[in-house]
């Protein structure tokens, strides 16, 4: 069963792998050339306001320092904007792909439901974590080979935020690919509730719902250390919607 489940899965991990370490090597190693081009073109005439305000000049001199490049640039922006649909990508045929092929009865035939489940979802589940930690742990492993100096407790709260919002979002997308029957809804319903929940983020009263926010790290840079709160709650919903997703399977006819 797991031979199966890791069959389906390694051509998405792979592709995924590759991608994430090909944009930190696009991104990390110049840092020079993107700040020195970032600010020459502040000190243009007639730079557009919004632009102003996007990149202030005190947020352009902070560039320079490896620190603030590295886990505003990578943590902030690139890996952080990935995460949510990353796991969303790993999620979303696990169950609907079976339904759809009409293979979900032949599995049925030969494993108890309980098996399948944990095989599919645990599976699942451990390949985007290690996905996510290999992301997360790249500038620990190219800062040294650059020569530059990381400071590691930031790295322990992004790689958390990362690893929570992935599982998040994992397990949100698992519940929709158990109760859909074809592979586009879980995907759809997915990414349309990342973007509802990423808009409302705007209200106040509804700010936190806003998960990007979590995961590009917001309460790290303002404070420095890892949201707790947060955190616990995202773990907790994930464990509610996990055991949701287990008993709906057990019950879902096929």
């Amino acid at each position: 069963m797991f031979n199966k489940e890791f069959y389906d899965m390694k051509l998405r991990t792979f592709v995924i792998l590759i991608i994430g370490v090909g944009l930190f090597f696009v991104l990390a190693p110049f840092q020079g050339i993107t700040v020195e081009i970032l600010k020459q073109y502040s000190q243009m005439e007639n730079v557009p306001k919004f632009l102003e305000k996007l990149m202030p000049k005190e947020f352009i001199n902070n560039l320079s320092d490896w620190n603030f490049y590295i886990y505003s640039q990578w943590f902030g922006k690139n890996l952080g904007q990935m995460v949510p649909i990353l796991a969303i990508i790993m999620a979303f045929p696990l169950f609907a792909r079976e339904t759809e092929n009409g293979t979900i009865e032949f599995l049925l035939a030969r494993k108890n439901r309980k098996k399948i489940f944990f095989s599919k979802s645990l599976l699942g589940m451990l390949i985007t974590i290690f996905l996510m930690t290999i992301l997360s742990l790249l500038p620990a492993i190219y800062s040294p080979l650059a020569g530059e100096k990381l400071n590691y407790k930031f790295l322990i709260a992004f790689l958390i935020h990362t690893l929570v919002g992935a599982t998040f979002w994992f397990a949100i997308t698992m519940f929709f690919s158990i109760i859909s029957n074809d592979q586009v809804k879980p995907i759809l319903i997915s990414v349309g509730l990342l973007a509802i929940t990423t808009a409302m983020g705007i209200i106040k009263f509804t700010r936190f719902l806003n998960t990007y926010a979590y995961v590009l790290g917001s309460k790290i840079f303002q404070t420095g250390h890892l949201d707790i709160k947060y955190t616990l709650g995202l773990i907790a919903i994930s464990v509610i919607v996990f055991f949701l997703s287990y008993i709906t399977f057990l019950r879902k006819e096929y």
